[in-house]
């Protein structure tokens, strides 16, 4: 009898000692598998803090999920445009919950392969897709672009400015409207040139365009195009004229050529999303990201406080109040930017 009441003890010991090392269900709720499968469109990561580009952005976003959620995370980069939707079909296979694209390039993709799995969410970046699975994270790059525009048109020495797109479609094209719109805003009789390189990775198709453009008389250039920008800033450096950054903060890459950089913060979106479906809140459709909201704005460095007047950065501002109270709608077709007046 004694001996059954010890190995009943010892039993109880034991069992009490299991529970206190075993996971708390409030430190389990999201650590029983919740995954984010993120995936890059053509190009793929930087792989450098210096050089981040868009689709860092959203493994930022992931990243900071992991530290601040617990979940876990995988990358998957294409290298072309044939692998956006097997990457799809393979990460969906893997059983992940979610799936957050980088780039509207997954757009058709997604469309594809989503209804196949009704289980597992996706989310696309400057997205178009649709489904009862599916939300596009968007961004009023047009807005953002807009602002740049206007310094680009106050710094100009020649009356002409220059955009470079990648490859053409309703986003792009979204930038290049703000940015012709910012620029008609300080100046309507300003020229803008504008060339598509059909490439967001030719880092060298961007810096030849941006000196076709430069031989033309456009000083000011504003690549959204990808990697090319790099070629743009690259161009404008060697050259001693003024580019203008994308997406992220790329005033340091050269800090007397980079007037400002049109700041788009994607890894604030996308976390939303990746929280919001960890914590059973998914919401299919579209989530707008705004210059109202803080996630666009744009860059003023120590180096080009110095050089671009005060009475710019003013005007700038004072247009971007006028974007957040509805008093400018900035336009997202080049057609209604080559007629924008601010009466």
């Amino acid at each position: 009898m004694k001996k059954t009441s010890l190995i009943v003890s010892l039993l109880i010991v034991l069992t009490l000692a299991i529970s206190a090392c075993a996971p708390k269900a409030d430190d389990a709720a999201g650590d029983e598998g919740f995954s984010v499968a993120y995936l890059t469109d053509l190009g793929g990561l930087a792989g450098s803090d210096e050089v981040k580009g868009f689709s860092d952005l959203g493994w930022d976003a992931a990243i900071q999920a992991e530290e601040e959620l617990g979940i876990t995370k995988v990358l998957l980069e294409a290298n072309e445009l044939a692998d956006l939707e097997p990457n799809l079909v393979k990460m969906a296979e893997e059983g992940h919950d979610l799936l957050v694209c980088g780039g509207f390039l997954f757009s058709d993709a997604v469309m594809a392969v989503a209804p196949k799995y009704p289980d597992t969410k996706f989310a696309v970046i400057d997205g178009y897709a649709e489904g009862d699975n599916v939300q596009n994270i968007g961004f009023a790059s047009n807005e953002g672009s807009f602002l740049v525009g206007a310094i680009a048109a106050g710094m100009t020495e020649t009356g002409t400015v220059a955009f470079i797109g990648g490859m053409e479609g309703p986003l792009i094209e979204a930038f290049e409207a703000g940015y012709i719109a910012g620029a008609r805003a300080i100046d309507p009789d300003i020229t803008v040139l504008s060339g598509y390189t059909g490439s967001f990775t030719d880092v060298a198709a961007g810096k030849e365009l941006a000196l076709a453009q430069y031989a033309q008389g456009g000083d000011v250039n504003y690549a959204a195009a990808g990697a090319c920008v790099f070629g743009a800033i690259e161009a404008a450096e060697e050259n001693d004229f003024y580019a203008i950054g994308v997406d992220t903060d790329m005033d340091h890459l050269a800090p007397n050529n980079v007037l400002t950089s049109m700041l788009k913060h994607v890894q604030v979106g996308t976390f939303n999303t990746i929280k919001a479906t960890f914590e059973g809140n998914f919401e299919p459709g579209f989530k707008h990201y705004t210059l109202a909201d803080g996630t666009i704005g744009y860059s003023k460095s120590a180096e080009m406080a110095e050089i671009i007047p005060a009475d710019l950065y003013a005007a700038v501002d004072a247009l971007a109040d006028k974007i957040n109270a509805g008093e400018i709608v900035v336009p997202v077709t080049v057609a209604e930017a080559n007629t924008f007046t601010l009466d």
